[in-house]
């Protein structure tokens, strides 16, 4: 047995001590590599191509324990404030947008736009050249100089839709119900699971929010192409980008080009001999070669991101919930530097217990006279608008989805599933008459329905309230607004739920002024810890791309609507207790 300790001993210590010669092998070559390629070159043409995630707050990202995924994902602010570095970079001559779909809502890609159209008005150039183009990628590419199509290419511009998977004939086929309680005849998360198609409510609102997001998109694409808005609406309601020669016809793009017809323009354009190679750098790359200065001033104006479902009792990237965010809160209102805050809301929302755990926290931060000012990503729905109505000012998109001020509980039941399909049954011996309420293999009685739904009227009254009270309205008038109604932003402002029409640094300069400061430090909140494997697996990735082996494997994002559908089905069974959450979300693609 002494043998075999000791061997077992020495074999792990072999392991250790490989692993730590790998991680310092990595770490060595990861220097040398980034001392030769610091500094960015001369003629460089930005790269932007936005095929994935753009997280508010860079890397905030869903990660799985073991996903090491080297990866970056550059937070939209990140974004923005590249696209103004580069904009005085004198080493940088354009930038070439290539994103065929950009999975982001519309709010986002408003804001992505603005900071090209500022760039742009430095006098370089903004080209966009695609084989084909989702109605995102269109979208961003009008800011472009000029459109370039591959000339056996599409523009896939047809006019927003949703659809809505229905899940209880399945559900009734394996024996699950789910005992459903809501408030709110316009809150319509559970409809999938109680019904086989949209209530004329849920129709509604969707057509209603959907007709005036896709008039927020038309009006940049009546701008930047001059296109009359008769001209454009033939056009999407006859599908005229389905050619590459229509769209050249209709004057969605400029010119059919092959990708060296492209390659070629931009040489000349350069004065580059058409023997070299175009000096193109993504964004990753330039983010690794400049510094984004935040300023040196001790008063900080600290940028709070919620993104992504509320959640209560994890600890993740890429979610809300109430271990980070205590944690937060608590550091912030210790720090004498912070001056003002500003909650960066792009949520869904979720747990309703969290949401209201972070409401109190900004009470007692707005108790100490500090100035708390909410910005409105592509949703602060449900949840998410629970954490920004005692704001002391909002701020949205026209595009932001906002709203859905209502209440849900879903108690799975399997008895069914159970006793006819497998062959098990229950039997209880209990004190009370509610000793077993809430179990997932018994009917609820009269009784338990009837504390259920209590429970479920009784959050939304102080949902009602909460926005009453933040808001300085009557419970009723926000009572006539709510029912778990979703609004856009732009009417958000006119029905009193939000104050301004604006972007993060518009609601970044009003806190400012809340709390008198010309000169403040800008500072992003959670802390994103990066996964220590992560430089290793990256260093391994770039070494086999070197010898052509990396093929990334991306079901997840190949799945699309599919893989949403299932996750955010995913996330309701994982959540306890009542849940503010809006019905589903929406790219624009």
């Amino acid at each position: 047995m002494k043998q075999f300790f000791k061997f077992f001993t020495a074999s792990c210590l072999g392991t250790i001590a490989a692993l730590v010669l790998l991680v310092a092998f990595f770490a060595i070559w990861g220097g040398i590599m980034a001392s030769q390629n610091s500094s960015v070159s001369s003629n460089s043409i930005l790269e932007l191509d936005l095929n994935k995630l753009v997280p508010e707050k860079t890397n905030n990202v869903a990660q799985g324990q073991f996903d090491f995924d080297a990866e970056e994902y550059p937070g939209l602010r990140t974004i923005k404030r590249m696209l103004k570095h580069a904009k005085e970079d004198s080493k940088i001559k354009g930038i070439v947008l290539r994103s065929q779909s950009i999975p982001v809502g519309q709010a986002t890609l408003h804001e992505l736009i603005e900071g090209l159209e500022d760039f742009r008005s430095s006098g370089k150039f903004v080209y966009a050249y695609q084989d084909y183009y989702t109605q995102s990628a269109y979208l961003m590419a009008t800011v472009a100089d000029s459109i370039f199509l591959n000339p056996n290419g599409l523009v896939d511009l047809k006019g927003f839709g949703t659809m809505i998977p229905f899940f209880k004939p399945l559900m009734d086929k394996m024996g699950v119900k789910f005992d459903i309680y809501y408030a709110g005849k316009f809150k319509s998360a559970t409809e999938p699971y109680r019904r086989t198609s949209m209530s004329e409510p849920n129709k509604k609102q969707t057509r209603q929010f959907l007709n005036e997001m896709f008039d927020e998109y038309a009006a940049v694409i009546q701008r930047n192409r001059n296109i009359e808005p008769a001209a454009l609406d033939d056009i999407v309601s006859n599908f005229k980008g389905q050619s590459a020669q229509s769209a050249l016809e209709n004057n969605l793009v400029d010119g059919l080009w092959y990708h060296n017809d492209f390659k070629n323009f931009l040489k000349e354009k350069l004065d580059i001999k058409s023997s070299r190679k175009l000096k193109y750098i993504d964004i990753e790359d330039y983010l690794s070669k400049i510094t984004l200065g935040s300023g040196s001033s001790k008063n900080k104006i600290a940028v709070i991101h919620s993104e992504g479902t509320i959640t209560y009792g994890t600890n993740a990237k890429g979610e809300t919930d109430d271990i980070r965010y205590l944690k937060l809160f608590d550091k912030l209102k210790r720090n004498d530097d912070i001056k003002a805050i500003v909650m960066r809301v792009n949520s869904p929302g979720g747990s309703a217990l969290t949401s209201d755990i972070i409401w109190n926290e900004i009470e007692e931060l707005k108790a100490d006279s500090i100035p708390i000012v909410t910005s409105m990503g592509d949703y602060a729905a449900s949840g998410g608008y629970y954490i920004a109505c005692n704001s002391d000012s909002i701020f949205a998109s026209p595009s932001t989805l906002t709203g859905s001020i209502g209440v849900f509980m879903m108690l799975p039941n399997v008895k069914k599933l159970l006793s006819e399909k497998v062959g098990v049954v229950f039997d209880t011996v209990k004190t009370h008459d509610l000793a077993v309420a809430g179990s997932f293999v018994y009917d609820p009685d009269a009784k338990e329905n009837q504390i259920w739904q209590g429970s479920t009227d009784r959050l939304y009254a102080q949902f009602l309230q909460r926005v009453a009270d933040g808001r300085g309205m009557e419970v009723d008038a926000v009572n006539e607004v709510a029912q778990g109604r979703v609004w856009t932003g732009r009417k958000g402002v006119e029905i009193g739920l939000v104050d301004k029409l604006g972007d993060l640094d518009d609601a970044i300069e009003s806190a400012a002024r809340m709390a008198g400061l010309d000169d403040y430090k800008v500072v992003e909140y959670p802390t994103i810890k990066e996964n220590p494997f992560k430089g290793i697996m990256k260093a391994f990735e770039e070494a086999e791309a070197s010898v052509g082996l990396t093929s990334r494997l991306q079901s997840n994002r190949k799945l699309g609507p599919i893989y949403r559908n299932i996750k955010e089905m995913e996330t309701l069974m994982q959540m306890e207790g009542p849940i503010a959450r809006m019905p589903f979300t929406i790219e624009t693609n």
